[in-house]
């Protein structure tokens, strides 16, 4: 995978090496030379600084007298007062070098895997701390590339006696160099360094001719080559006023210090130094062999501007701090949000200190802040009120920058570059001379003894090793550097290879460990990007310092140079293992800055190689969790540094690749540190974001975990909102808040909804209408009841019906706004869920809407106050328990046409754990907020764009069209029954009335689904538009306020429903628009009787009128066991015909009541009458016992006949009965009434017995009953055999003779329980006595046959189970089985 990080610009590897090491060169200036550079606000240093590179190719000669190009030279200029750094000095030099750069925005994206993520490919924060640890090197005698090389003396040509002037800077120069090497001095290469005189001329104030005579005698006295002439000041100073002569940008400001006051002005909570960790620079100011490792490191712990005020006390007033090529910048002690304002403990005699802009930053500008030195009291500088903008180089021409340039060439090309020459053969020659006598006398005696390897736990006296400054060991050492300088890299190496062998048997390991670190350079920069690098030169460089030498700052320039030859030879993993070794925990900004490296490098581990040897291997595997994973240790470690945005953008830019594939516990860990870490900048918002990311559903934590992140959540969103009150002072929008989590598609929302009615109790109970518990509610015996009574209202139209809709959700067509009227209650079922696992407690829960009428929008976002056009309800409180959904009902009511648009949920989130007094005193932590609803309708699939894309329908169930006000209808019902038996007739009250009694009503109607057992007192509607279907309607005349409806009890037993609906209109509104009341109750229907019916034609009489017997047999269906209802009792039996008349003389109905499982037969005989009778009643078989008969032709009983008789026969047998019921209070009884219905037509009765007509055998040839004592008691203690006396009769069913055979067997069965004694399975055995078998000829009468049982024991029997009767005309071979009729026989031990 290609990666497009190394396109951006960044130095390359042998650029970031050539900056650590550049050829150093003391100023040592006259005052009067500062007066002339002044003019153009700069000093003599830094005026050279931007011109310090070789801009022509040099040439030296090496030790072989072969001729090498010197490219890429740059000097490092320094002041001779310059000194390093003290280590709390450096550790916040650092610390400013990372904090004054931004935070990049500019990333690119990368393909990591299946999902793109974002990263910044160049950290300029890294260049310039990389740069600004190259300044704060101290000059030690293990390392001579930092000492100085050459000296410049500088006197101006106005100074009263300027040859005198050099005398005295070469004395005071010789002074110091006698002293090198000590702690507090300057330290030179050797005591032959070069020295070179400058005599500055100011073009405007000095006299040219009188320059040029000191030149000559400079030249004289000091050679051609060792002196120079520099005219500057070429256009002269218009009064105060300074303007730049150079058409270029400023090029001093890249390289000028950043000068700023004591005081420490931190923002967004970030700590200006890196902590005062001790391992993060704790390095001493003179870094000598012998010194003990224990004593470094061992700062005492003062505090911050303690340390600074002693630190600008060891520095001398007058040194200048001399910064890096592009990060020399000394502190950040006042800045803002976005500017940083600079520090610089090296002043120069200048009254006044600057405070610049941090050149690094180039969009910030070149704005500069006057401040003035305090000089009464000695405090420091103090911050001036004005800024004003500053311009250097004012009285320089181009002309002056060429003679600028020309000086560091000349210098270069004529005086330094020889001297480098001169001193590589002295010192080579020196070496070659000296180095076998050494070796010979010291080493080989170490070489024999043996030596310690290094890596291990050294002693002081081990590491304590010196050399003379005049050593072979150290002039081998000096010749590699100088070699190294000037880039002759093979001399290099090889001048630091035997130094390394000498080091290491004389076990100076940190010379062995610096000649380590400069070999491997030398090598990589000799070949390239060449992988035959040593670089386990650097390992045992790194290993050296950090373990033996204890010295972590050397180890982290070792690191941070081997990495980058590592990266440049495409092995970034283990560039990043080099980094990683230099984490500690002592050094938090270390670490952070190298650990974000590291990752980098796992990340580019992906980019192919460049090299032709490494082009046929297969591409590295990119590491992104590895990246991750680094970038998150990163983010931990700015965060202790205090540079909190960098530790923010790492945890962001690791959240990319931990998003979304599971890591929940590693997402949550960068939330809570990102949240934690914007709330510390107070950076609220970006805060409450990132806490809401952990209140996630899919969220791993524990229980109290969850808890803490909630709290905080509520924390800083309080925090939020009194920070907005306090920018605004007025009311702010609610925030989203991520709890509860609604699924937006399962809302569900009723327009019509039935406001609660109080004070209602039983008996009296309301309709129903529509709820969202209704399952039926879309069911097509609604869209009948309602497209009849539209029909019966408004007439037929041939428009396809539209039903209306109440309800609407996810499986509704939701194309077309819901309908709703004025003063309406609208609920809304959302179904919340809690992901979490702990309970959370929402507060004041209402709606959020908006609405648009007639007055413009009007929205309850911002104000939860009453409103007039729309009633908000609000739910007190809901409980939400952990890992659990609730569904809640919210309700408005809209008050004027419009649209009302439901955008929302608002609520006040807690948590449960809240005490009692504290919601009391205002101590609750809650936080206010909302969940916004998005809908959208199913998938289109029509057209190929709908297809071919993903589009998806309008869902408009949230937004309601409110209409005008309509007449609202109250149905009250009274002792509605919950409970009744099969057949059972209860009459209902019904009462009606106008909850809205200011609007008119009219064409009141009621539908009813099933007129079979529902009827009612009020007059039915007949209309032949409407096709015949199970639908009645009935019109309500609206000056009645009661009726009475009539239930009947279902044949089929179980639960049924009881549908109604009544309409209703408003007369004022002339459009098509009624209102529809549903009710819908369950009844469960409880058996009672069943009814059986053999009807057939029977031998006509004298007068030969047809005559017909029905063969009647009724039982009781109830349990033995079952004492709800009590025995039921037969009160009347008619026939309801048109062409039969019942003949009750000749009918018999045997009497008494039918107890459970019992049944009886009987036998009715009706005659023909006359043709279309209109109706006909038959006479009453048997009075009820409460002496009231049932008028067939009045009340309900006439509505329930005819319905009956609708659909199914033209004849009908009535069987009315009675029971008893105990109340529902235990107190008295109830009658209960029914009426059972069997029914025929003609064609279903056999045919007459004429002779020249054809017999058709009917179904049933045979019928029996028994005549016995159903209860016995016996005392089977006295006689163990019970004897109970049966008389079989057998009835012929057909018009001809028939042969009849039957047999009664023993009922063999299991031995029956004491509990079976009322049970309706028969108890064993039983044993049939007499003529148990036989065959009888049966003709119009019945044929009786005389038997007995006989029991052993008490229990109840069925006198059916052995007993088998067959029928078979006599001239048919046919048998044809009769069917049981059940008989019980209930045998009691005693009487009690």
């Amino acid at each position: 995978m290609m990666m497009p990080i190394n396109a951006v610009g960044g130095p390359s590897a042998a650029e970031v090496i050539q900056q650590a090491f550049n050829p150093a060169i003391a100023v040592l200036a006259s005052p009067d030379v500062d007066v002339v550079c002044s003019k153009n606000r700069l000093t003599f240093v830094e005026l050279l600084q931007p011109f310090s590179r070789l801009s022509v190719e040099g040439q030296i000669r090496d030790v072989n007298q072969a001729l090498h190009s010197v490219t890429h030279f740059r000097l490092s200029v320094r002041d001779i007062t310059w000194r390093p750094a003290s280590s709390v000095l450096a550790r916040r030099l650092l610390s400013e070098a990372v904090t004054n750069f931004p935070v990049n925005e500019n990333k690119v994206a990368v393909i990591g895997g299946a999902d793109p993520i974002e990263i910044n490919p160049h950290t300029p924060w890294y260049d310039s701390w990389r740069e600004t640890l190259w300044s704060c090197l101290d000059m030690t005698d293990h390392d001579f590339a930092r000492h100085y090389l050459a000296t410049l003396l500088v006197v101006s040509s106005s100074h009263p006696n300027p040859l005198e002037q050099f005398q005295q800077l070469n004395d005071q120069l010789t002074q110091l160099m006698s002293s090198n090497g000590t702690a507090d001095g300057p330290r030179w290469f050797n005591m032959m360094s070069l020295r070179y005189h400058v005599l500055v001329h100011d073009a405007c104030d000095g006299d040219a001719f009188k320059a040029e005579e000191l030149l000559q005698t400079m030249r004289n006295a000091y050679g051609s080559h060792g002196c120079q002439l520099l005219v500057i000041n070429s256009k002269p100073k218009k009064g105060s006023i300074i303007e730049s002569g150079l058409p270029a940008p400023d090029p001093w400001l890249r390289f000028l210090p950043r000068k700023a006051s004591k005081l420490d002005v931190s923002t967004e909570g970030e700590s200006t130094v890196d902590g005062v960790e001790t391992g993060e620079m704790d390095f001493p100011v003179k870094v000598v062999e012998g010194t003990n490792p224990q004593s470094l490191g061992s700062l005492p712990k003062i505090p911050l501007m303690d340390a600074l005020q002693e630190a600008m006390q060891e520095i001398n007033i007058n040194s200048v701090l001399a910064p890096s090529a592009s990060t020399s910048a000394l502190s950040s002690l006042t800045r803002d949000d976005k500017i940083s304002t600079q520090n610089n403990l090296g002043l120069s005699q200048r009254s006044a200190v600057e405070i610049k802009d941090d050149p690094l930053n180039a969009v910030l500008g070149s704005t500069a802040t006057r401040v003035s030195l305090d000089e009464a009291d000695g405090t420091g500088p103090i911050l001036a009120s004005s800024i004003t903008s500053e311009l250097h180089g004012g009285c320089l021409t181009t002309e002056d920058l060429d003679r600028i340039q020309s000086l560091i060439n000349d210098f270069c090309l004529k005086s330094l570059l020889p001297h480098i020459e001169r001193q590589m053969r002295l010192l080579n020659e020196s070496a070659s001379s000296r180095k076998s006598t050494h070796r010979s006398l010291l080493s080989a005696t170490k070489r024999w003894f043996g030596s310690n390897r290094p890596g291990g736990v050294q002693t002081p006296q081990t590491v304590a090793v010196s050399y003379h400054p005049e050593s072979v060991q150290l002039q081998v050492r000096r010749l590699g550097d100088l070699a190294f300088l000037v880039g002759h890299y093979d001399l290099a190496y090889h001048s630091y290879h035997s130094a390394k062998k000498d080091f290491e048997a004389d076990q100076a390991w940190l010379h062995y460990a610096g000649a380590m670190e400069m070999a491997a350079l030398s090598v990589f920069l000799q070949n390239g990007q060449s992988r035959n690098v040593p670089f386990h030169y650097f390992d045992k460089s790194l290993t050296t310092y950090l373990q033996t030498c204890k010295m972590p700052y050397w180890a982290t320039r070792c690191a941070v140079l081997a990495s980058e030859c590592l990266k440049a030879t495409n092995q970034y993993s283990d560039a990043a293992l080099q980094l990683i070794r230099l984490t500690s925990e002592d050094a938090d900004l270390r670490s952070a800055i190298l650990l974000e490296q590291a990752a980098l490098c796992f990340l580019r581990s992906a980019v192919k190689p460049n090299s032709s040897a490494d082009a046929a291997k297969p591409n590295m595997v990119p590491l992104i969790r590895k990246y991750a994973f680094h970038m998150i240790l990163a983010g931990h470690r700015f965060g202790k540094s205090g540079q909190k945005r960098h530790a923010a953008r790492a945890y962001q830019l690791a959240l990319q690749v931990y998003k979304g594939h599971g890591w929940s516990l590693a997402e949550d860990h960068i939330h809570y540190t990102v949240g934690r870490q914007c709330l510390n900048r107070q950076q609220i918002e970006a805060a409450c974001h990132a806490l809401a990311a952990l209140l996630k559903p899919d969220s791993m934590q524990t229980a109290a975990q969850q808890t803490a992140y909630l709290n905080e959540f509520i924390h800083v969103h309080q925090l939020l909102n009194k920070h907005r009150e306090s920018e605004t002072n007025t009311s702010y929008t609610l925030p989203i808040l991520p709890l509860p989590v609604i699924d937006s598609n399962q809302i569900r929302v009723l327009v019509d909804t039935k406001e609660p009615t109080e004070n209602m109790f039983p008996p009296v109970s309301e309709a129903t209408h529509v709820t969202f518990n209704d399952d039926e509610v879309h069911h097509a015996k609604w869209t009948n009841m309602e497209e009849k009574l539209v029909n019966s209202a408004f007439g037929t139209t041939h428009a396809v019906f539209r039903p209306t809709n109440l309800i609407f959700s996810h499986t509704t067509n939701n194309m077309v706004h819901p309908q709703t009227n004025c003063d309406d209650l609208v609920s809304f079922e959302l179904p919340l869920t809690n992901p979490l696992r702990i309970p959370v407690q929402l507060c004041d829960v209402r709606l959020v809407w908006n609405f648009a009428g007639g007055d413009g929008n009007l929205s309850n976002l911002l104000t939860a106050t009453e409103n007039p056009l729309v009633t908000t309800y609000i739910l007190p409180r809901i409980v939400l328990n952990p890992s659990s959904s609730h569904k809640i009902i919210l309700n408005v009511k809209p008050k004027a046409e419009g649209i009302l648009t439901i955008e929302g949920v608002a609520f006040d989130l807690r948590p449960v754990n809240v005490e009692p007094s504290a919601a009391v005193v205002g101590l609750v932590s809650s936080v206010p907020g909302r969940v916004m609803f998005s809908l959208r309708g199913p998938r289109l699939n029509t057209t190929q764009q709908e297809r071919q894309g993903k589009v998806y329908a309008t869902d408009k169930r949230l937004s309601i069209q409110v209409g005008p006000r309509m007449p609202k209808l109250q149905v009250l019902f009274r002792s509605l029954p919950e409970f009744m038996f099969s057949g059972e007739i209860r009459p209902v009250v019904v009462e009606l009335s106008n909850l809205c009694p200011n609007i008119p009503i009219s064409n009141i109607m009621i539908a009813s689904n099933d007129p079979l057992h529902v009827a009612f007192d009020v007059p039915r509607i007949d209309n032949i538009n409407i096709r015949h279907d199970q639908v009645a309607l009935y019109r309500w005349d609206p000056s009645q306020k009661s009726t009475t409806i009539w239930l009947k009890g279902t044949e089929n037993v179980g639960l049924t429903s009881l549908d109604l609906m009544f309409f209703s209109t408003n007369p004022a509104v002339k459009a098509r628009r009624y209102r529809l009341l549903r009710h819908c109750s369950k009844i469960f229907v409880s058996s009672s009787l069943s009814l059986a019916a053999w009807v057939q034609r029977v031998p006509s009489g004298e007068d030969r009128t047809e005559t017909l017997a029905a063969q009647l047999q009724v039982r009781n269906l109830r349990d033995a066991d079952d004492t709800s209802l009590s025995g039921i009792e037969i009160s009347q039996v008619a026939l309801l015909s048109n062409r039969w008349l019942l003949r009750p003389q000749q009918s018999t109905i045997p009497g008494g009541v039918l107890h459970p499982q019992e049944s009886l037969i009987g036998v009715l005989l009706a005659i023909r009458g006359k043709e279309n009778i209109e109706y006909c009643e038959s006479a009453t078989l048997k009075l009820p016992s409460h002496g009231r008969a049932v008028d067939f032709k009045q009340g309900p009983y006439r509505t329930f006949v005819r319905e009956f008789q609708r659909d199914t026969p033209n004849t009908t047998l009535v069987v009315c009965w009675t029971a008893t019921q105990a109340s529902e209070d235990g107190f008295g009884t109830l009658i209960i009434e029914g009426q059972h219905y069997f029914g025929w037509n003609s064609h279903d009765i056999a045919n007459s017995s004429s002779p020249d007509t054809s017999f058709k055998l009917p179904q049933q040839l045979v019928s029996y009953s028994m005549e016995y004592s159903p209860k016995v008691y016996h005392d089977f203690n006295k006689q163990r055999l019970c004897v109970i006396p049966v008389i079989l009769y057998l009835y012929n069913c057909c018009q001809k003779e028939i042969d009849v055979s039957y047999s009664a067997n023993f009922n063999i069965g299991k031995t029956p329980r004491a509990s079976q004694l009322y049970m309706p399975e028969a108890a064993s055995p039983l044993l049939w006595i007499g003529r148990v078998q036989g065959n009888i000829h049966v003709r119009d009468t019945p044929e009786a046959v005389h038997l007995a049982i006989a029991v052993s024991r008490p229990g109840a029997y069925s006198l059916v189970q052995g007993l088998h009767i067959d029928g078979r005309i006599l001239d048919q071979n046919v048998k044809v089985p009769s069917s049981k009729i059940e008989y019980t026989l209930v045998v009691y031990d005693k009487e009690v």
